[in-house]
């Protein structure tokens, strides 16, 4: 299908802009920020991308030969009626298609693996993705994160499986019909418990063979009872179907064993732990065998901006994280805990309508930092359109104060890496979060640590 993506430099949009380029097919598309790293990364492999100023769906039928009804525009949900290639679209005549309607379209005609749930999805489409490739199995994948070792978000391959994260943000999760569908957990982020129980119901319903939830989460725990048909778990509890035992975490690394066999990964934290299980789970289903599973999972490099460690300067540790809901900071700083004196949290609020939404979910999180731990608030993203502005960080940091001290709203960037650089010291770790930008901070705080070594925290 020819297609040309609205926000082509989206995590998603690139993905499905990519497989279909590299299917052969005609792709272009337009942008707000031709800067950004995914555009790049498209035009790298040859995909045109234009200024988002309503010229490009012309341009592109020129330039590629093509007439209104030879290809379709492609845009998300983040995508207003009112943006000039939209309008432009409609004045040429040519077909629109939502994002979520494309990527159900290409997973459904395979043998689709679909990870949902609020946190960890993206960690564990990439581990599921990573060890099926390692194990020569050939899966398509589209993931909302960059897989290190691969250096993609997407990739088209010639095997029966095609592996996505699925997003119940949207409600366009119910679109898929699974092979094997996963739940890694399930909390409030863009819509209520409710709504996401008839949502992840929905899922489950549509999927043909095999399904699977963390025994680890409460209501996860929920979906199995409520679900007539049979249903895998995952977890550390003794009647769990795929259980980790001998759990050792350290520094930088999970080490367990699942049915006998040892497994050791690169990536710290108990929900790692989690994540790994669930792709050794879905592996296995896939036909690979434990040993295999083990041998590709002990060569997994991570993804990019999943607790990714960015340097350390000082005897600092800088992470950088892509946590933007409050079950994913929390996952984030009880890692942190156990590696760290001190630690100072960075958190950039992910858009003015899910901020709102999870504003006290936000609080409790923060409320609950301990006497260790300092935490700075940068201004919520706005990624433009016709949201509310009704909340603010400073609105936030004001009613986390009311129970923990150590917080602040600064209105600067620059100030927030002069206070961490200032005032970290060695053994200290700085752990900054958010889906946007707020991750420039981090060398920039790298750059700046004085040689703090005889520091006393």
């Amino acid at each position: 299908m020819n297609a040309f993506f609205v926000g082509i430099g989206g995590m998603g949009m690139s993905g499905l802009a990519k497989i279909l380029h590299n299917a052969g097919c005609k792709v272009a598309g337009s942008d707000r920020n031709l800067d950004g790293d995914y555009c790049r990364r498209l035009r790298e492999i040859g995909v045109r991308i234009y200024l988002q100023d309503g010229n490009g769906p012309q341009q592109f039928m020129q330039e590629a030969g093509l007439k209104a009804n030879e290809f379709k525009v492609v845009k998300s949900t983040a995508v207003e009626n009112q943006v000039p290639d939209i309008l432009a679209a409609e004045r040429l005549g040519i077909e629109q298609m939502m994002r979520s309607d494309l990527l159900a379209m290409m997973f459904n005609e395979k043998k689709g693996i679909a990870v949902g749930g609020t946190a960890g999805k993206t960690t564990t489409t990439g581990l599921i993705a990573w060890i099926l490739k390692y194990g020569g199995k050939e899966p398509s994948c589209a993931v909302g994160g960059i897989i290190s070792g691969l250096d993609t978000n997407a990739f088209r391959g010639t095997g029966p499986h095609f592996v996505i994260e699925a997003d119940e943000s949207d409600g366009s999760i119910v679109k898929y019909r699974p092979w094997l569908s996963l739940v890694t957990n399930i909390s409030r982020d863009h819509k209520s418990l409710p709504e996401l129980h008839e949502l992840f119901a929905g899922f489950f319903s549509n999927t043909s063979e095999f399904r699977l939830v963390c025994a680890q989460d409460e209501q996860a725990m929920q979906l199995k009872k409520s679900c007539s048909r049979p249903v895998q778990t995952y977890g550390f509890t003794a009647d769990s179907d795929w259980r980790a035992e001998n759990v050792h975490i350290d520094n930088d690394t999970a080490s367990f064993v699942v049915k006998g066999t040892p497994f050791v990964i690169k990536m710290p934290g108990e929900h790692n732990v989690l994540n790994a299980l669930a792709a050794i789970a879905a592996a296995s289903m896939c036909g690979l065998d434990l040993a295999e599973i083990a041998e590709a999972l002990a060569a997994f490099p991570g993804m990019k901006r999943r607790y990714e460690k960015v340097g350390i300067a000082a005897g600092v540790t800088v992470i950088d994280d892509f946590a933007h809901n409050p079950a994913e900071i929390a996952a984030a700083i009880a890692t942190a805990r156990k590696s760290s004196k001190r630690r100072f949290i960075v958190y950039q609020p992910h858009g003015f309508g899910p901020t709102s939404f999870t504003r006290d979910d936000l609080i409790d999180v923060f409320s609950n930092l301990g006497d260790d731990e300092f935490l700075f608030l940068d201004d919520i993203y706005y990624g433009g359109g016709t949201v509310s502005r009704d909340i603010s960080s400073e609105e936030i940091i004001n009613s986390v104060r009311q129970r923990f001290k150590n917080a602040w709203y600064t209105g600067s960037r620059d100030e927030i890496v002069r206070r961490i650089a200032g005032e970290a010291c060695n053994g200290d770790l700085v752990l900054v979060m958010g889906a946007r930008d707020i991750n420039a901070i981090c060398q920039q705080i790298l750059e700046q640590l004085p040689a703090r070594q005889n520091c006393t925290s």
